[in-house]
C-alpha cells in the first residue's frame, strides 16, 4: 500500500497534455497538474467535449475510447524564469502541433497502431492559433524546437 498527499505546491508545474480518443488528438498545456485541466475538458461545455461535437463521428461515444498522457516540463521551470513559464509552455505546445501535423507516421506506429489499430490517420482538433506565442528571442526559438523534438522521442519511447 502506498499513501501519499499533496499540498498546493505539488499541484503547480508546467505540463503538455494529450487527450487521445479514437482518431481524435487533443494537445493542450497547463501551469497545473494535469488532471485538473483534463476534468475542465470533460465538462459539458468543456473543450473537448465541444471539439468532440464539432470533428467527431456522432456514432461514436469517444468517451469510452480517451487515453491520456501528460508531460512535465521540468526543463522550462528549471532554466526560465517565472514569467516565462507560461510562454514557454505555450510554445512547446504550438511546436508540438506543428511536429505532429507536419509528420504523422511516428505517432501512427507508436500510438494509433498499438491502441487504435483501425485509425489510419489521426486529426488534431485542438487550436494554438489564439495562444501561441508570436515572437520568442532566438534562444528561446531554439529551446523550443530542440525540446519538443526531445518530448516526442520520448513519447515514443513511453508508448
Amino acid at each position: 500500500m502506498k499513501v501519499s498527499g499533496f499540498n498546493n505546491y505539488d499541484l503547480n508545474g508546467s505540463f503538455v497534455y494529450f487527450i487521445f480518443s479514437k482518431e481524435l488528438l487533443y494537445i493542450g498545456e497547463t501551469q497545473k497538474i494535469t488532471f485538473s485541466r483534463w476534468v475542465q475538458h470533460f465538462y459539458k461545455q468543456g473543450t473537448f467535449t465541444m471539439k468532440v461535437k464539432k470533428f467527431g463521428n456522432p456514432e461514436i461515444d469517444y468517451f469510452k475510447h480517451v487515453n491520456l498522457l501528460a508531460v512535465e516540463l521540468n526543463d522550462v521551470r528549471e532554466n526560465f524564469s517565472e514569467h516565462r513559464w507560461k510562454v514557454i509552455t505555450q510554445a512547446i505546445e504550438h511546436s508540438l502541433h506543428i511536429s505532429l501535423v507536419a509528420s504523422r507516421a511516428n505517432l501512427l506506429s507508436n500510438y494509433y497502431h498499438k491502441y487504435e489499430p483501425e485509425v489510419e490517420t489521426y486529426r488534431i482538433i485542438s487550436d494554438t492559433s489564439k495562444t501561441a506565442p508570436r515572437h520568442l528571442p532566438a534562444a528561446e526559438k531554439e529551446f523550443v524546437k530542440n525540446y519538443s523534438a526531445e518530448i516526442l522521442n520520448e513519447i515514443y519511447n513511453f508508448l
